[in-house]
């Protein structure tokens, strides 16, 4: 079975009238409550440039808007009419900072102005009370990009999560150098280096140049010295697996063939956690669970890069084994990185009954 295939031979597991709730009749999308739109930008805080002050000016000016929605249906729903002075009450600070904070807003897009001719900020009401027309802020952006600014929270996430994952691999790369080639004077300016880079938030770069570095002077080993290092290498925390230690051809997606009945003997926990999924989306949502019961972290998304077929291999020969391993996290990400340098084989992870009778 092919790559593209594996999920959809897994739904195909379900019972044939399921489908996805999204697909129900009568159900629609729900707008985001004008507090949702606010953490939002609070989540991509970072990525934009905004300071805590802005979120506490946009809280506030959300504050004012009447009802739980941005809505453009009346004024009232989107246009924020309060002066600079009631903004900075609200705020705690000063009206030279509230309008420092509002360019900046503007500039963004965050936030439109809708101005008067005097520049004033103004509601008119019916005489039932009734705003039928104002100016002033509108917060109709917050709204209208909403989909933007999710998709770059997930963005932020991902180089976040990846930038971390870096930090960790130079980390183990940095422990190994200094297990086996201690006291060496000439790698000590390194050391220092990658205490200081290891210490703050760095940037991509610095982290992928330290750990290049780090993999540089391990190559420089002598002979003696680099069998040592292999032969010693941390292996899967649990349990010894020996024929995970045979050198193997880094294999492509594409190449890994595996039929329904390979997967039912090898991961039975696996399958029966999905065999009642109504959709792919569902069997991926059941996965993600999974992998957060298993305590994966953000070691998750790593290994979603692998594919459809590796991803659902990974997960299901973790659960099988899951009572004999300690540390989880660890154990995965040993595991991972066995199988993303080839020295652990795919064909391994179809054995997990075979592997279970001999440790038992």
């Amino acid at each position: 079975m092919s790559a593209d295939k594996i999920m959809r031979t897994i739904a195909g597991l379900a019972p044939s009238g399921a489908h996805s709730p999204k697909n129900s009749a009568g159900q629609r999308d729900i707008a985001p409550s004008k507090w949702s739109l606010l953490q939002v930008i609070e989540d991509i805080r970072e990525p934009l440039g905004l300071k805590g002050t802005s979120i506490s000016l946009l809280r506030a000016m959300i504050s004012f808007i009447k009802g739980d929605h941005i809505t453009a249906a009346q004024d009232d729903g989107h246009i924020c009419f309060a002066s600079n002075v009631a903004l900075a009450k609200r705020t705690h600070v000063s009206v030279q900072t509230v309008e420092r904070h509002i360019t900046k807003l503007v500039s963004l897009g965050l936030l439109t102005r809708r101005s008067s001719a005097n520049g004033k900020r103004w509601a008119r009401r019916d005489t039932s009370g009734r705003v039928v027309l104002a100016t002033g802020l509108s917060l109709m952006p917050l709204s209208a990009r909403h989909a933007e600014f999710i998709q770059i929270n997930q963005t932020y996430k991902e180089r976040i999560t990846n930038l971390s994952i870096l930090r960790d691999r130079c980390a183990i790369a940095l422990a190994s150098l200094k297990r086996y080639v201690p006291n060496r004077p000439d790698i000590e300016a390194l050391f220092n280096t990658a205490r200081n880079v290891l210490r703050r938030r760095a940037p991509e770069d610095a982290l992928t140049t330290l750990l290049k570095n780090i993999t540089s002077k391990i190559q420089e080993v002598n002979p003696d010295q680099t069998d040592k290092l292999r032969d010693t290498a941390p292996e899967i925390e649990g349990h010894k697996e020996p024929h995970m230690n045979q050198s193997v051809k880094k294999e492509n997606s594409s190449t890994i063939e595996v039929g329904p009945d390979q997967i039912e003997r090898a991961y039975p926990r696996l399958c029966a956690e999905l065999r009642t999924a109504r959709d792919q989306t569902d069997c991926e949502r059941r996965m993600g669970d999974i992998a957060s019961h298993l305590n994966l972290g953000n070691l998750w998304f790593d290994i979603k890069k692998l594919g459809p077929t590796k991803t659902f291999m990974t997960l299901g020969y973790l659960l099988e084994r899951i009572e004999r391993i300690q540390k989880p996290r660890s154990y995965a990400f040993h595991l991972l990185q066995g199988l993303t340098t080839g020295t652990i084989a795919w064909e391994t992870l179809l054995q997990s009954k075979k592997i279970g009778q001999s440790l038992s």
